[in-house]
């Protein structure tokens, strides 16, 4: 009978995996707290819905990772998205970058390439003795940890591009042509007061906005919730218009932002676009009547993502076009503050002593 031997020799540099496994019990938020808190790069956090409930139960955690972007650090977050966790979905793109992956398993996170945690969650993701926090710094398993997530972000969709679906897929798409004023003003109001991510809005004529402030429109913005991004695009060629209708939005919406239009617009409407999902575009009859009654033409409203791509282009392409020109306006300026001063080229020269010259 012949007995082998296999020797096994590890190179002196070898150290055995380092593994930490921790319980609910144990105080399962203070690591992560203080790997978070120690990031200088990158981190990088996959969500599957039970993990959405953890975060958010998670109050410290979740305050710990909202400071990261201020910081400069690269947030990256990928989850399945679905109408259930919009809403915890939209706090997280405040942070950072959000993905959506159908295929999305288990919860983890990843902080600077180096630091990878797991969360081992059961009974749907409430948090109970058996949970437990697997901790690794093994660089061989990190990497490949850090290899599956980016290509689950490169094989995702962005969350807004997901919104948008979700958005749309409440109704079939649709493209209905109003006519009545009162259910016009009744579609504004309800799409206003939906409004999650952003509102443009566009009036082809100083009229058209003093209609809408005066009708309530504008009043609706300061019910929107203040992170929501309102963007206003106005036709006021006189300067005098343009600074009272400042003076009008100046108590309005916390992130409201307004640019003007020098140049009359050929076609009068009054176009809104919320979320880049929806949007209404009306039509103005007569500029010079004073209620949106008298003046309302026939609206498009419509969740056509070719619609809606249309009024968003429009809205991009002048919003473009009035920062060209406020950025002339302000370049002519200069030239007329220094318009008739004789300025005049001037050298300066120095002669240096030989020691200064030595000391060089």
């Amino acid at each position: 009978m012949t007995t082998i031997i296999t020797w096994l020799t590890l190179p002196t540099d070898w150290h055995p995996a380092q593994i930490e496994i921790q319980y609910a019990n144990e105080g399962i938020a203070k690591l992560p707290l203080e790997i978070i808190s120690n990031i200088n790069e990158r981190f990088d956090c996959c969500i599957d819905q039970d993990g959405v409930a953890l975060l958010t139960e998670n109050e410290k955690l979740w305050n710990a990772i909202k400071v990261l972007k201020d910081e400069g650090i690269r947030v990256r977050f990928v989850t399945a998205l679905n109408e259930g966790n919009l809403s915890f979905c939209r706090q997280m793109m405040k942070c950072g970058e959000v993905f959506h992956n159908d295929k999305v398993k288990g919860n983890f996170q990843i902080a600077d390439g180096i630091n990878y945690l797991c969360y081992i969650i059961e009974n749907e993701g409430k948090i109970t003795e058996r949970q437990q926090l697997f901790h690794t710094k093994t660089k061989s398993f990190v990497d490949i940890q850090q290899y599956l997530f980016d290509n689950l972000c490169n094989n995702a969709t962005p969350a807004k591009e997901k919104i948008k679906e979700i958005g749309r897929g409440t109704r079939s798409e649709f493209a209905d042509t109003i006519n009545e004023p009162a259910e016009i003003r009744k579609i504004v109001t309800n799409l206003l007061m939906s409004a999650r991510d952003e509102i443009l809005l566009l009036f082809s004529t100083a009229n058209s906005f003093y209609r809408a402030k005066y009708g309530g429109m504008l009043n609706l913005l300061s019910q929107v919730p203040k992170d929501v991004s309102v963007k206003v695009l106005i036709q006021a060629g006189d300067d005098v218009a343009k600074d009272i209708i400042q003076e009008e939005l100046r108590q309005g919406h916390g992130q409201l932002h307004v640019q003007y239009i020098t140049k009359p617009l050929q076609t009068k409407i009054v176009t809104i676009v919320v979320d880049q999902a929806t949007s209404v575009a009306m039509e103005i009859n007569d500029d010079t009547k004073k209620t949106f009654e008298e003046v309302s033409g026939p609206a498009i409203y419509s969740n056509s993502e070719l619609t809606v791509s249309s009024c968003m282009s429009i809205f991009e392409t002048l919003w473009i076009q009035s920062e060209f020109d406020k950025q002339n306006k302000i370049k002519q300026a200069y030239f007329q503050m220094f318009k008739g001063l004789e300025l005049k080229d001037e050298f300066y020269s120095r002669r240096w002593s030989s020691e200064q010259q030595k000391e060089k």
